[in-house]
């Protein structure tokens, strides 16, 4: 899948974020802001652009809900591969 796939549903969405309570805008603007940032890589595994966007916007509420420690350390500034650090 491709980005420009899922530009139909953030267009749909600020739209509905519009019509959402005054209160509740923020949060929809908070969502399609979240959905614009993702790059082909990201949705290259997914086929329908709805499970795409429920997936981010999942994974978003995850990493803000949990403290979990991340899964992969951060790759030392410089380091071209991250096979280097995984063996370790």
């Amino acid at each position: 899948m491709k980005r420009t796939e899922l530009d139909g549903i953030i267009l749909r969405w600020k739209r509905t974020t519009r019509a959402l309570k005054i209160h509740e805008k923020v949060y929809g603007k908070y969502i399609t802001d979240l959905l614009e940032k993702r790059t082909d890589a990201e949705l290259a595994l997914f086929r329908d652009p709805v499970e795409a966007a429920a997936f981010f916007c999942l994974l978003d509420l995850v990493e803000k809900t949990f403290d979990l420690p991340p899964a992969i350390p951060a790759r030392p500034p410089g380091e071209q591969s991250l096979a280097v650090w995984q063996a370790t």
